[in-house]
């Protein structure tokens, strides 16, 4: 049978009561014998969740938007990138002319000889130009430095809102997980007080078989303590999912399906060199290889053009004068500073390759990990797709032979009941793993965005005049 079909059935299985023969509600009876579908109309509704419908990829799309918009982590890396912008247009500044006017306002007295000339009003005014001529480099490293961080922290507001779909959609699929698991065991419940209720009639004839329906009533708690367990977990899950995307939360209940495609391993190992966190380490270790090109320029000489121009009265005398020409600034020790600058920034960027090499390292081992978890997690689920055939088939017999045969004890039939709920809480934790592990394959290559949100995988680099 074809993996997806075998998923189909297996799943139209769990999310409905098999035909058992006996305490048997007739519209799940009939939700247990559906016509099967064909691979190209399996259907989210039927599949994943009962109270939705709609298009997977969609809907992990709109997960996507949601969570970016109320992240306060990619609001605030954005902010960074703006900042990283600003920092850019300070530092290319530098190459233009700076215009300085001064000026001052007073009373003074001016003495001659001894003798007091005047008292009066005393004023100044100046004007200055100037600006770089050689610096060895120093502002265009600079610059290059800024620009490349400015890039970095433009790809730093991508791995934050992969961070944060990637922590949204795992909620989304443990949440399903948690709802269908409430599920089977809620039928689970109903079941064993439907037993319980027929062997309550049973006592009321033969009192001597009271401790059968002890032992009945004893699988309906413990049937009642594993749903309860389950709404704890569904709760504690939900909590989680709406501090992420907020109280608007939907059902989303279609999501897994497009996760059922496992992407090709060497297609993600392939990718992994481009993922955003990668990207960025690897602009962040550039940006310090020309943080030490510009650092080891402040050793050159520093030349600037200047022209000036000031004007002046002191108690009634008026002076006015002019200059221009050429600063020089030149260090012709500073004890190491320059030489420790640059070696220090030079070791930054090896650490910061270093750090992408392992990155890219650690991503290609986890992609063969997820790859492998999410192969074997379907497989495992089509396994149990078979097996909950047979378990049912097992259950209807020993109920046949416990009820009108008395070939088998209430014991057998209760726990053929709890081995076919378990296997079908077990089918279900198989197809949620495989998805947990197909979605954390895709975001250790490429990431999740270019895939869900394209918009969202490139965003706009801040401008420098924003």
């Amino acid at each position: 049978m074809n993996p997806i079909r075998s998923l189909a059935v297996a799943l139209l299985a769990v999310t409905s009561v098999a035909h058992a023969g006996y305490c048997e509600d007739p519209s799940e009876a009939r939700a247990s014998l559906p016509a099967l579908p064909e691979v190209g109309r399996i259907g989210p509704s039927a599949l994943f969740d009962g109270m939705s419908a709609g298009n997977g990829l969609e809907q992990l799309g709109q997960l996507a938007r949601e969570a970016v918009v109320g992240s306060a982590d990619a609001r605030g890396a954005e902010h960074a990138s703006l900042a990283a912008a600003q920092d850019l247009k300070q530092t290319e500044a530098a190459r233009a002319a700076s215009i300085a006017l001064g000026g001052a306002l007073g009373v003074g007295q001016s003495r001659v000889d001894g003798t007091t000339q005047g008292v009066g009003g005393t004023g100044q005014a100046s004007l200055t130009v100037s600006a770089p001529l050689y610096d060895g480099g120093r502002i265009d490293q600079l610059a290059a430095y800024r620009k490349r961080l400015l890039d970095a922290s433009t790809g730093g507001v991508v791995t934050s809102r992969e961070r944060v779909v990637k922590e949204a959609t795992a909620a989304v699929i443990d949440r399903n997980r948690y709802r269908l698991q409430l599920r089977v065991y809620q039928q689970y419940v109903s079941k064993m007080g439907c037993l319980a209720q027929s062997l309550e009639k049973i006592v009321a004839q033969d009192r001597g078989r009271s401790s059968e329906l002890v032992q009945a009533r004893k699988g309906q708690r413990q049937a009642e303590i594993a749903r309860d367990e389950a709404v704890a977990a569904l709760r504690q899950v939900d909590a989680r999912l709406r501090l992420i995307v907020g109280g608007n939360v939907s059902p989303w209940g279609a999501v897994g399906v497009p996760l059922l495609e496992v992407p090709d391993l060497a297609r993600v190992t392939d990718d992994i060199a481009n993922s955003p966190e990668v990207r960025q380490l690897r602009l962040q270790a550039d940006a310090q290889e020309s943080l030490a090109k510009a650092t080891q320029a402040e050793g050159a000489p520093q030349l600037r053009w200047q022209v000036g121009a000031n004007a002046g009265r002191a108690a009634q005398v008026s002076s006015t004068a002019w200059n221009a020409g050429l600063t020089l600034n030149y260090t012709l020790d500073d004890g190491g500073a320059v030489a420790a600058g640059t070696r220090a920034a030079v070791e930054r960027a090896s650490a910061a390759r270093r750090a992408q090499e392992a990155l890219v390292n650690e991503r290609a081992k986890l992609a063969g990990t997820y790859h492998d978890a999410a192969r074997t997690s379907f497989q495992r689920a089509n396994h149990y797709a078979g097996v909950l055939a047979d378990s049912d088939q097992v259950r209807n017999s020993t109920y046949e032979q416990w009820a009108k045969l008395g070939r088998r004890s209430l014991f057998d039939l209760m726990s053929a009941e709890a081995e076919h709920y378990q296997l079908r809480v077990a089918y279900v934790n198989a197809l949620h793993d495989g998805f947990q592990a197909s979605l954390q394959l895709r975001a250790a290559g490429a990431g999740l965005l270019p895939w869900l949100a394209p918009e969202l995988a490139e965003p706009r680099p801040a401008a420098p005049g924003r």
